[in-house]
């Protein structure tokens, strides 16, 4: 853990940039797609029509 927070900081520093924090949830986010490309392929494996929309 400390060395990928030692090349984070010497990123930074190398190229003058201002860290921006991704969120807590960033890869669950990002995890989320995978997850939903895999169902949606999976099924249609098996024969169904799938239709993906989100709940507002």
């Amino acid at each position: 853990m400390a060395h990928a927070m030692l090349r984070i900081a010497y990123y930074l520093l190398t190229r003058k940039e201002m860290y921006v924090d991704l969120g807590e949830d960033y890869f669950e986010k990002q995890k989320l797609g995978a997850v939903v490309r895999n169902s949606v392929r999976r099924l249609e494996t098996l024969g169904y029509n799938v239709t993906i929309s989100e709940i507002s």
